[in-house]
């Protein structure tokens, strides 16, 4: 029986060792194609200049940046918050409402505001009327504020005693708070207008000297909020009533300027984590140097402006896109630096040629059609500079015989036909005209 099975496991063996051959041939063959193919795939070329310039270079690793510290409180200044209420950008511009909030940094501490109306010698426009509620009550005797939606007359006063009020307000306030520091004022609008205006006015009535001593500079609330409110960030939205809604509330008053200068107020202290940071203020610190000097080159350039109110006083009688053309070729001509006195003497001497060589020469950059009406105008107004300036179209002349003289209606008509004007307030003559017609009217009853 042994000898039967014996036979049997040999090729069992011999089967077993010949599969293990076959499969080790297999996997020889299998590596050796792979081995082809990595050999083929990989090919080594020559390296070329722009590859050496690849590889010399350093890889971009992209690494972030540790968030900067915020500085550190600066305890020797003390923060007032400032708002106006204007009734325009420009420096000719009035004051309305002046105010002003102070408190300490440290928690149930008083408060210190200061508020006045100031009367224009101007109308009100429409957007003041309608987003600070207010209007100008005129009797004929007097003019007075008043308040459209509690009908109620405010107090006020002139421009010099409103500013003469704040710097003495503002004097006191640092003599008997806080003698050792000095202060920041702190405004919030997108350009420097209403604060120009305002160190206008204290240069003007000589009380910028008085508060000089005392004020450190001025920080400019718009840019530290942009800076810092990564939420609001859109130009559109970084306005004081959005900033009011999303911080405080949506029934935050913001009509008068002390209640926008305690708003203000209030959205510093959250966004700082309960106490203005006065280290952030120093950094975003303008000199009142730095303001004078602004309202100083506004002042020069509105009196290079004003030198060119002849070429263009037609086209500012006219519509609003009218108006906005001449002053866009107006700001063209002061940015070059082209006087109106020297482009007269021009040209006398070379006409229309000299007038074309001197816009040219000055004016480069800019778009040909604009250059070619600016020329066009100038060359009209010095061929003609004393014809009569009409209004344009779809307005009404005035109502007035200024370019009408005596000598025009004298050659109308000859001076044998003039004669002196009845005066028809005369008692006896209409005494003497009533009386005929009084027995008529008696006949026909």
């Amino acid at each position: 029986m042994f000898k039967n099975i014996f036979p049997f496991f040999n090729k069992c063996f011999v089967l077993q060792n010949k599969i293990t051959e076959m499969t080790n041939n297999s996997e020889e063959q299998q590596t050796s194609s792979s081995t082809e193919e990595t050999i083929i795939e990989v090919v080594i070329q020559p390296p070329t200049p722009e590859a050496k310039v690849e590889c010399d270079a350093l890889p971009a690793v992209i690494t972030t940046q540790p968030a900067q510290p915020m500085p550190e409180h600066d305890d020797s200044i003390a923060v007032v918050m400032w708002e106006a209420t204007v009734t325009g950008r420009r420096l000719i511009d009035e004051m309305v409402n002046l105010g002003s909030f102070y408190m300490a940094q440290e928690e149930k501490a008083e408060g210190h505001d200061f508020n006045e109306y100031v009367m224009p010698y101007g109308k009100l426009p429409l957007n003041v009327i309608r987003n600070y509620n207010l209007r100008i009550v005129d009797t004929g005797r007097y003019r007075m504020l008043k308040e459209i939606r509690n009908n109620r007359m405010l107090k006020s006063k002139s421009e010099v005693a409103a500013c003469n009020d704040f710097a003495s307000w503002l004097i006191k306030l640092q003599k008997d708070t806080f003698p050792d520091k000095k202060i920041v004022l702190v405004f919030f609008e997108p350009r420097h207008s209403k604060i120009l205006q305002l160190f206008q006015a204290l240069e003007r009535y000589r009380l910028l000297d008085d508060v000089n001593k005392i004020l450190l500079g001025c920080v400019n609330g718009w840019d530290l909020l942009r800076q810092q409110v990564h939420d609001l960030k859109d130009e559109h939205r970084m306005v004081l009533k959005a900033l009011a809604d999303h911080h405080l509330g949506v029934d935050t008053p913001l009509e008068s300027a002390v209640q926008r200068a305690q708003a203000l107020h209030k959205i510093l202290r959250k966004v700082h984590g309960g106490r203005i940071n006065t280290g952030v203020l120093k950094e975003n610190l303008i000199s009142c140097d730095h303001l004078l000097e602004q309202v100083k080159k506004i002042k020069e350039e509105l009196t290079k402006e004003a030198q060119w109110r002849p070429v263009f006083a037609d086209m500012f009688r006219q519509g609003i896109k009218p108006r906005r053309r001449a002053g866009f070729l107006r700001h063209m001509l002061v940015e070059s630096g082209i006087t109106y006195a020297g482009l007269t003497e021009t040209f006398k001497d070379k006409k229309d040629d000299g007038v074309v060589e001197v816009i040219k020469e000055n004016i480069k950059g800019k778009n040909e059609a604009d250059v070619e009406e600016v020329i066009k105008l100038l060359n009209q107004h010095l061929a003609q500079p004393d014809k009569p300036v009409r209004r344009g179209s779809g307005r009404r002349a005035p109502r007035t015989r200024s370019l009408c003289t005596a000598t025009d209606l004298e050659k109308q008509q000859p001076a044998s036909k003039i004669e002196p004007e009845e005066n028809n307030n005369d008692p006896v003559k209409v005494i003497m005209d009533v009386i005929p017609s009084t027995p008529a009217v008696l006949s026909e009853v």
